[in-house]
């Protein structure tokens, strides 16, 4: 079994980004949107984080969490959310794309890809440029014009909070920003 190398930093904070299987677009769908909400309250409710920043696109999920002092597990904690959201979501007649041997025999459903892509924030500057790349994400995949359109980002709160201007980015088409592995972005 590999034996994958993760940066562990207890009470640090991780920018995370988890895909669908087959990029299936199972969060356009209020009622996916809410299981998730609730899978990932319980998982905060037993393995407490706080949820710096979040998108959630149809098809993946962008987010910043930071854990707790003395807390490096960020891997159990994404293993519950999907686990919670895949039982609540087949249970609720959600489907699931194609299943390999290996996905069978190692009883991985088709919901989510098996793994998750998990950055360690190594100071301000690295967190900025996460945070600003989470809010950016509907933009840069082309579902809106501006951050302000897209309903399900964390992009409203930091509005409210004063960290962002409403026009933050006006409707420039992301020059300049981070860009991730394609196979995460």
């Amino acid at each position: 079994m590999p034996n994958y190398r993760r940066w562990r930093i207890e009470g640090g904070t991780y920018f995370l980004v988890v895909v669908t299987h087959e990029r299936r677009c199972v969060f356009a769908a209020g009622w996916a949107r809410r299981l998730l909400k609730e899978a990932i309250a319980a998982t905060r409710r037993e393995r407490p984080f706080t949820m710096e920043a979040v998108v959630l696109l149809p098809d993946h999920l962008y987010m910043i969490w930071r854990l707790p002092e003395g807390d490096a597990n960020f891997s159990t904690r994404m293993a519950l959310i999907k686990k919670r959201f895949t039982v609540a979501y087949l249970a609720a007649g959600g489907g699931e794309g194609a299943c390999t041997a290996s996905r069978g025999k190692h009883r991985v459903r088709g919901v989510w890809e098996k793994r998750f892509y998990e950055h360690a924030i190594r100071g301000a500057k690295d967190y900025r440029m996460h945070f600003d790349y989470v809010h950016l994400n509907p933009v840069k995949h082309g579902l809106v014009a501006m951050p302000r359109e897209w309903a399900f980002s964390s992009f409203h709160r930091y509005v409210r909070a004063g960290v962002y201007e409403q026009d933050w980015c006006g409707d420039q088409r992301v020059p300049g920003v981070m860009h991730l592995d394609p196979e995460w972005a």
